[in-house]
């Protein structure tokens, strides 16, 4: 997990298949990637604009909401660079994927070393767009009335500033990394705690219980974190229903 809090490169993963989501996450993250693993197609085109990731990784049969190819609507929002991961044997397809503009397009099965070579070749080739100082990375996710500001580490909701630990920031992170999704216990001590954890999984529980029990005391009418039975947890409603509807929420300045 501190690798995700020290290094500059974003990378975006967008995979329909949980093993190869799973595998590619543990790897880039081995590799010292900061990474975002949305599953769906909504949540991916979100943290495009809010996560501003240096490599986009995207399954060719992930979809829009509209129905549209992922990789194509992402290509059109951002110049960033974009991988695409097919079926093997699809080479029509892979070709017709770098002719739409995708910087590389790989099949599967893949391995996660290579993948992430391929991250740090195209990041050697830096575009004019991301030489950047760092006074502009952006470091702050705003998704409605909660603000997490990545580098300083603080928390804040309806404005109110919440004193958490570094285990309760790192869960809300996460979190806020999918935001319309739920995750599991497993994922965030995978996250949190490394692959290599062993110990009973409902430590997250404690953790993310005495979290919810500051952010109600700082804001008691804005429910932040809400647990689903038999699963693990997502953002609550107070939060989600503003980034879905309210039209630009869900930033990172």
């Amino acid at each position: 997990m501190d690798n995700d809090n020290n290094i500059s490169h974003r990378i975006l993963i967008a995979v329909n298949d949980p093993d190869l989501r799973r595998i590619s996450v543990a790897g880039l993250r081995a590799a010292g990637f900061c990474v975002s693993a949305p599953t769906d197609g909504d949540a991916a085109v979100m943290l495009a604009e809010s996560f501003t990731p240096d490599v986009m990784i995207v399954e060719s049969t992930m979809q829009c909401p509209d129905g549209r190819p992922l990789y194509e609507r992402l290509r059109e929002s951002t110049d960033q660079y974009l991988v695409c991961i097919t079926d093997e044997g699809q080479y029509r397809l892979r070709t017709s994927i770098l002719h739409s503009g995708a910087d590389d397009a790989i099949s599967v099965p893949i391995n996660a070393d290579e993948l992430a070579a391929r991250c740090h070749a195209m990041l050697r080739r830096p575009r004019q767009f991301q030489q950047r100082s760092d006074t502009n990375v952006s470091s702050t996710m705003i998704l409605g009335p909660l603000t997490i500001d990545l580098g300083r580490r603080e928390v804040r909701v309806e404005e109110e500033e919440v004193q958490t630990t570094r285990i309760e920031f790192s869960l809300l992170e996460q979190l806020c990394r999918r935001p319309t999704e739920v995750c599991t216990r497993e994922e965030l001590l995978d996250s949190v705690w490394g692959p290599k954890w062993v110990g009973d999984s409902h430590v997250v529980d404690v953790h993310l219980s005495n979290l919810r029990r500051k952010l109600d005391k700082a804001a008691p009418g804005t429910k932040v974190i809400h647990t689903v039975r038999g699963v693990g947890f997502r953002l609550a409603n107070d939060v989600t229903d503003v980034i879905e509807f309210s039209g630009a929420p869900l930033t990172l300045v």
